[in-house]
């Protein structure tokens, strides 16, 4: 995180510096600079710069995400989840990014996608998902990943991640 910070300072004081007409060799001095002018092109780190702040204006929304929860349960041989996302009221979107239901053989160590559902909230403040089934093939143990998700504008979403424990069946 440091490293993208240092980056992002020196692209915008080198952006700041241009629209000034000053010479980029006036940073010469500089060893960080030198390092990174040397690696990218200024246009390849302008757009390096932008990224990282766009991304950093991502993660840093916080307080979107009031409460939240997520639970598996065994049915037969069926997986019933059940969760819900709850935002504060300025937000345009709420609920789960992604649902990834996973699993492994009872002998093994390694997860592997199982079923993947994507993009399941509503344009209000809460989402709930009420009880959607799985079926599922016996021999494996299951787990669920979650990512919340808020959006408040372009520039302004939170997201968290959590996974359940796991089911034998």
């Amino acid at each position: 995180m440091k490293k993208y910070r240092k980056l992002l300072s020196i692209a915008l004081a080198v952006m700041s510096f241009s629209i000034c007409v000053l010479p980029t060799t006036a940073f010469a001095a500089n060893e960080d600079i030198k390092t990174f002018e040397d690696n990218y092109t200024v246009e390849e780190s302008e757009m390096i710069a932008y990224a990282e702040y766009e991304e950093n204006l991502k993660t840093r929304a916080t307080g979107l995400i009031l409460d939240k929860n997520f639970s598996i349960t065994k049915s037969g041989s069926s997986i019933k989840m059940n969760g819900f996302t709850e935002c504060n009221s300025s937000v345009v979107q709420c609920g789960f990014k992604e649902i990834v239901v996973e699993r492994r053989k009872n002998s093994s160590s390694s997860w592997s996608e199982y079923k993947v559902y994507k993009d399941l909230y509503s344009s209000s403040n809460s989402y709930t998902l009420t009880t959607k089934t799985l079926s599922v093939v016996s021999g494996y143990q299951y787990r669920v990943t979650v990512i919340h998700y808020a959006k408040k504008s372009l520039f302004s979403t939170q997201k968290i991640e959590a996974s359940t424990g796991y089911l034998s069946f």
